[in-house]
């Protein structure tokens, strides 16, 4: 079986024509029949919106749920990471890579039952100076040492890393742990230079295609192209 999986920052939902919509987006994530939806900046702070039917636009009747992962949080919302997905959930944590003084950052670890058996998830977001990457990237690294891979579930990294240098030290460890599926630049979406968004995966699974995400929808919602992957992998116990 084949699963479609997009990682998307996509920027509160406003787009580079200045509209803040969920519903367009989750639209159209439904039209690309994506099963797993790994999210960056979602927001459900705004007073002047219900952060319910935010949730319920960006489902659009083709997910079951989104499973968040707050960085920030208000009386009104929070802001962070999010996956959604059409399979159930089993397993869902989140991991502070917050570096003192900069906003707060997370991992999301997700585990989602799938027809083919669980795919573990690591949804990130970095944070914009070097130094404060550099130690969410080794936080990153020795969690990935600790899930022994191989013998968990099959894995799959994705997110917005804001790292544009294409030869980094950065991402050295992780290339080494995981397989890198370089795609090119994803922002800005008016002309797009840097590849901040990444994908990897580990063993046992398949990625049969991985790619930029441009069509004329999402030139426009988020400042970020989104990434969509079709993977597979072998069933096997969790």
């Amino acid at each position: 079986m084949s699963i479609r999986v997009v990682t998307y920052n996509i920027h509160s939902g406003v787009g580079v024509d200045g509209k803040q919509s969920y519903k367009r987006i989750g639209e159209f994530l439904a039209e690309r029949k994506v099963d797993v939806v790994l999210l960056q900046e979602m927001d459900t702070r705004p007073a002047e919106r219900d952060g319910d039917q935010d949730i319920k636009d960006l489902c659009a009747d083709h997910f079951v749920q989104l499973v968040s992962s707050p960085a920030l949080a208000s009386e009104h919302g929070w802001y962070g990471n999010a996956v959604l997905t059409r399979f159930p959930v089993s397993f869902n944590q989140t991991i502070d890579v917050t570096h003192a003084g900069r906003q707060p950052r997370n991992i999301q670890e997700v585990i989602v039952q799938t027809p083919s058996g669980p795919l573990h998830l690591l949804n990130a977001h970095k944070g914009l100076k070097r130094i404060e990457r550099s130690a969410q990237f080794e936080k990153l690294s020795s969690h990935l040492r600790r899930l022994e891979m191989g013998q968990a579930a099959p894995l799959l990294v994705g997110g917005d890393f804001n790292e544009w240098q294409i030869f980094s030290k950065l991402l050295r460890n992780v290339n080494r742990l995981l397989t890198p599926h370089p795609v090119g630049a994803t922002f800005p979406t008016r002309w797009p230079i840097f590849g901040l968004d990444r994908l990897w995966s580990g063993p046992g699974m398949t990625v049969h295609s991985a790619r930029v995400l441009k069509t004329p929808e999402t030139r426009f919602f988020s400042d970020h192209y989104p990434i969509e992957a079709d993977i597979s992998f072998a069933a096997r116990a969790a």
